[in-house]
């Protein structure tokens, strides 16, 4: 009864902190039938903590060390035959963290029995939530990409990985369709770094591979302190050709997809693929501002998902999809 408790307790939690986010994809779990969605609650929880640990205002050398603990917590209550009431924390840090700007103690027990139960449930490979970590970690040592293969990976952590874990809490035929999963992730997260170009100059990184930015004539300072001139449109119009592509691939997903996650998938496909659209409309406004979706177009797409005669109305695949084969 207790260790019932305990899973219980953590998943009430989780639920409470991915609430609390405000996030989009918080609402698009309502989605998913109850148990699927108590499971994204658990990997959205784990997700968000992970970030806020990496995004604290704590100097770097610091947030590395925490991000390790947390690593290494999560590794012993996924991997190690934990009793269901016991969280084990890594040795390494203070007896009390109560009053550090995060708790670390308290969210590992807040988190680690709803997420040990979900990776369980629906065989989540331990392996994609330490890549998620992992995925922190990178950024706090590496705030430049020479290749596209070296942000490819990058990618691959903070949003490949999550996305193939929400694969197996959704359900698919298998196999795994990894390669289509991955690039989804990759098309994803190449969108979120075009929309933020400006917001994370201010934080002095730059995302696009230097690979890419030096053949339009670009340098560092071009990107840390952004002009909308010419080049910058042409590097900004090329990422988003690489990006439409990504997301023909991407879609692949939908085709292994059982019936309760296509809606959500397809409501995270469509709302990345139309920021990508916006984007494209206006290249020179990125260097600005942070490019968004009007309140209307994100109504619009919240009742094509949640109403089911409109949501089997969809084309699919998306027109983006057929139009990009022609």
């Amino acid at each position: 009864m207790r260790s019932a408790s305990i899973t219980t307790d953590s998943y009430r939690r989780v639920r409470r902190i991915s609430r609390r986010s405000g996030s989009n994809f918080y609402r698009s779990f309502w989605l998913l039938p109850r148990e699927k969605r108590n499971a994204m609650c658990a990997l959205y929880a784990f997700a968000r903590i992970t970030d806020d640990i990496g995004d604290c205002d704590e100097p770097a050398a610091l947030r590395t060390r925490w991000l390790d603990w947390w690593r290494q917590t999560t590794a012993l209550n996924l991997i190690s035959d934990t009793p269901v009431d016991h969280v084990p924390l890594s040795p390494g840090l203070a007896d009390d963290t109560s009053d550090w700007p995060i708790d670390l103690f308290r969210h590992a027990k807040e988190i680690m029995p709803a997420l040990r139960d979900t990776t369980r449930r629906f065989q989540i490979p331990t392996r994609y939530l330490l890549e998620i970590v992992d995925g922190v970690l990178a950024d706090q040592q590496k705030t430049r990409f020479d290749t596209y293969e070296q942000l490819e990976h990058y990618c691959y952590l903070v949003a490949s990985a999550v996305g193939l874990a929400c694969l197996h809490i959704w359900e698919f035929d298998a196999p795994l369709p990894t390669r289509a999963a991955v690039d989804c992730g990759l098309a994803f997260q190449l969108t979120n770094i075009l929309r933020d170009i400006s917001e994370d100059a201010q934080r002095g990184r730059i995302y696009l591979p230097r690979q890419h930015f030096a053949q339009h004539g670009l340098c560092e300072d071009d990107l840390l302190e952004p002009r909308p001139d010419d080049r910058l449109v042409c590097l900004i119009e090329d990422e988003i050709r690489r990006a439409k592509t990504l997301y023909v691939s991407g879609w692949q997903v939908w085709d292994s997809l059982g019936p309760d996650g296509r809606p959500m998938f397809s409501m995270m496909w469509r709302t990345y693929r139309r920021l990508l659209d916006r984007i494209a409309e206006n290249p020179r406004a990125v260097a600005t501002r942070r490019v968004e979706l009007s309140t209307a177009e994100k109504l619009g797409l919240v009742s094509q998902h949640f109403l089911k005669p409109v949501f089997h109305r969809l084309p699919v695949p998306p027109t983006e999809v057929t139009e990009a084969g022609t």
